[in-house]
């Protein structure tokens, strides 16, 4: 049985552009190897088996190689929802034809889709772990957690570290950088997961309201990440979140000098249908590389969006 597997995107895609995200986002940095691969490690969906993957573009799609398990199609369906491989994206430039606002963002970052966390288990943890401090030291926190307590695969003769699944994780009583309090909410998240509540394909099927609303359920999760892990975990497609720097993007994009009120983003997203969510991603990854229009006076500049600066951003 070969342990290789490929995946073709439907509608354009842009690895490249995936990796400079890999590149500039906390929570997944770690998945950068070099060479144009990344190496990806994670609890499997459903038995939560360690895995580890290599993975590299390959004529226009991916290529991964799987190292800890045999359950070879749930690894590739896994890796398609965080590249946001998983659903036909032909039509999403088309959006920009709607918004002529939104058509220099789209032109620029041409074949940039949503890159997720690699499961609602794992971006319920980074919730956890990322309270109150920074994504930079949350980072380093998560990657000493992996050291003392990751599972561990051999992938091409090496060894790397997955996040610990739930009942390794469960196990944990205490650890450097993490008060009792998250502690106990990290057993909340170990508990959630074996309970099937981080399930993604749970979570699509409760849909936007109840989906969120079952995630708050959870000891330390609350509206703004319950939302976030049913979005960027679950690989929703059509939803813009109400969050501020979504808000703030929409607005500046629109020269509105400030978050619009519900009745707007209702209004101005509507075009976006139906992708919305694949939009607002876009506009947090053109507000960090300052894409966005400028503000003049609280209007918006008439201008082309600015290059790119090579200074760390957060997604």
């Amino acid at each position: 049985m070969t342990n290789e597997f490929e995946l073709r995107p439907v509608g354009p895609f842009s690895w490249a552009a995936a990796i400079d995200v890999l590149h500039h986002w906390a929570p997944v940095r770690r998945f950068l190897h070099g060479d144009g691969e990344v190496r990806l490690t994670f609890p499997l969906d459903g038995d939560f088996q360690p895995v580890a993957v290599a993975l590299r573009e390959h004529d226009g799609g991916l290529r991964g190689r799987v190292a800890g398990t045999t359950r070879i199609g749930a690894v590739a369906r896994q890796v398609a929802r965080m590249f946001s491989l998983d659903h036909d994206g032909s039509d999403f430039a088309r959006v920009g034809e709607r918004d002529p606002a939104l058509a220099p963002i789209v032109r620029t970052l041409a074949g940039l889709r949503p890159v997720c966390f690699s499961s609602p288990y794992e971006a319920a943890a980074w919730a956890v772990l990322s309270q109150r401090i920074s994504m930079e030291q949350a980072a380093a926190l998560e990657e000493r957690l992996l050291e003392a307590h990751g599972a561990t695969v051999t992938l091409d003769g090496a060894q790397v570290r997955c996040f610990p699944p739930p009942d390794r994780l469960r196990r944990i009583a205490s650890f450097p950088g993490l008060t009792a309090e998250k502690i106990v909410r990290l057993h909340a998240v170990a508990d959630a997961a074996r309970d099937g509540l981080l399930d993604a394909d749970r979570l699509r099927a409760l849909g936007d309201d109840r989906a969120p609303e079952a995630l708050r359920t959870i000891r330390g999760i609350g509206p703004f990440w319950a939302a976030g892990i049913y979005l960027r975990a679950g690989g929703i497609v059509d939803v813009f979140p109400h969050e501020p720097r979504a808000l703030a993007a929409l607005g500046r994009l629109h020269g509105l000098g400030g978050q619009p009120d519900a009745a707007t983003v209702a209004r101005l997203t509507d075009a976006y249908r139906p992708f919305r969510m694949w939009v607002c991603f876009l506009l947090r990854v053109a507000a960090a590389r300052e894409l966005l229009p400028a503000e003049v006076s609280g209007q918006r500049e008439a201008t082309a969006p600015r290059p790119r600066r090579r200074a760390a951003r957060a997604r």
